[in-house]
């Protein structure tokens, strides 16, 4: 294994997350037991633990991801709803404890110093507007108030605020301070939007005020303070709730996910029915989509824990270069992004027995394809994704757009600059197999259809 130190991109831009669902991804021998049941498909894990996340490491980073999002770990074993609901983590009943079930204090230290050794930020799932019975004190003595409240989604949680507010502060900030992870991914937060106010405002600013301390203090890691929103509504929803006000920065890319790889479901299209067009729009300024202000930072995903796989839409006769697709788009975008584990080998859910919808695809982790398919596929999104780690432009870079017919080839060339560093590459999309000469360049590059091609040019 490298020693070597990486150094962080502290801009939010450049995050390539890899998404892990603890209780189904891998189960450590040497780690915690993990659950036995779990929302998902029957013959899948269910005893994923810490450990298993540390022993994926080299495989997270040799895909080029630059950090790993860990569903929630807090202690969620004495909740109401039976070990299944348990087991997903989403229902804490101790905030400042890590859920036996998944491992100790020491394996999370160790699994944060082994990602960071890697270049890998690493941020915890946080549940910020319903509990399953967390009726202790923080360790500052706050509570939760857990009077039924709706929010202004129209639906009820069990979380009150502002008398909740510096409760969720402090476990907003402990976790950075005391395991230096990195950031946070908020579930259902349009629950903390409660009577006309938005409360991601004091959780962003506390977060804020912590890693800047820390940053002033000489600390590498615990500084970059990530925090990313789940809304399932579309750009201007989200919006006018979780975003607006200065509130959050950052927030699932509900919207763009549809357009590139289909409904959460799996029902209807499956992205891109207007071609190389909503490659187009997914590359245009958030604004043009509906989102506001123009500084926010849309999230971009294919697939994740709560809806069918990619793969499901485009794995027909096991032709992986429609996935092939999806991931160039993906590692091109001006944003943060979001991998879901598995979905590098195009694993499927849409066959998976006792499952629904909203849990098919927490299918069992592994680090290893099964046949040549996976294997093309997974070593594609290794290209990809560390060429928009190694290229500043692919994620911040001012993008020119050349649409035009060649032969029968429908093609999209994207020329993509970094002013700040020089860099500067070229995406080349097309339908069919064609042979495409840059602006510039007297030899033209093969360019396979529907497996987009990048070049680095400075």
């Amino acid at each position: 294994m490298e020693t070597k130190l990486y150094e962080p991109c502290k801009d939010w831009r450049s995050l390539t997350i890899y998404q892990v669902m603890v209780g189904s991804f891998l189960h450590g021998k040497d780690g915690a037991k993990g659950y036995s049941q779990l929302w998902g498909p029957d013959g899948e894990l269910k005893n994923g633990n810490l450990r298993g996340v540390i022993n994926a490491l080299d495989h997270i980073k040799a895909l080029g991801a630059t950090a790993i999002w860990l569903t929630p770990i807090f202690d969620s074993s004495e909740a109401e709803g039976g070990e299944k609901l348990q087991a997903t983590g989403y229902f804490a009943n101790d905030y400042f404890k890590i859920d036996p079930h998944f491992g100790t204090e020491d394996d999370l230290r160790e699994l944060v110093e082994k990602a960071h050794e890697r270049g890998i930020y690493v941020f915890l799932d946080g549940v910020f507007g319903h509990h399953g019975g967390a009726n202790n004190p923080s360790p500052s003595g706050h509570l939760i108030d857990s009077t039924t409240t709706v929010n202004e989604r129209g639906e009820e949680g069990n979380v009150k605020y502002p008398e909740s507010l510096d409760y969720f502060k402090e476990v907003a900030t402990y976790w950075i301070d005391k395991f230096d992870i990195d950031g946070w991914r908020f579930d259902q937060a349009y629950q903390l939007c409660q009577d006309g106010h938005n409360y991601w405002q004091e959780i962003s600013q506390a977060v804020r005020e912590l890693c800047d301390r820390r940053a002033a203090e000489g600390k590498k890691w615990g500084t970059l303070g990530y925090l990313v929103g789940e809304d399932w509504s579309d750009a201007e929803a989200i919006s006018a709730r979780i975003l607006r006000d200065g509130g959050l920065k950052s927030a699932f890319d509900f919207d763009g996910k549809q357009l590139i790889s289909g409904a959460m479901n799996g029902e209807g299209v499956g992205g891109l029915e207007n071609g190389w067009d909503d490659v187009m729009k997914i590359y245009s300024p958030p604004s043009e989509r509906g989102y506001s202000p123009d500084d926010v930072l849309p999230n971009l995903f294919l697939s994740n824990h709560d809806g069918v796989r990619v793969a499901d839409n485009f794995y027909d006769d096991h032709n992986e270069v429609n996935l092939m697709t999806r991931f160039a788009i993906l590692a091109g975008y001006p944003g943060p992004i979001t991998l879901y584990y598995g979905d590098e080998f195009a694993d499927l859910s849409r066959d998976c027995e006792g499952s629904q919808p909203d849990n098919a695809s927490r299918t069992s982790g592994r680090l290893q394809p099964e046949d040549d398919r996976e294997r093309r596929l997974m070593n594609y999104v290794s290209d990809v994704m560390r060429f928009r780690r190694d290229n500043p432009a692919m994620w911040r870079g001012r993008i020119e757009f050349d649409r035009y017919r060649l032969d029968e080839a429908e093609i999209l060339v994207v020329m993509k600059t970094d002013d700040e560093s020089g860099n500067r590459v070229a995406m080349i999309f097309s339908d069919r197999d064609s042979s495409v000469a840059l602006p510039g360049e007297e030899n033209p590059h093969d360019v396979k259809g529907y497996v987009p091609l990048l070049i680095k040019l400075a």
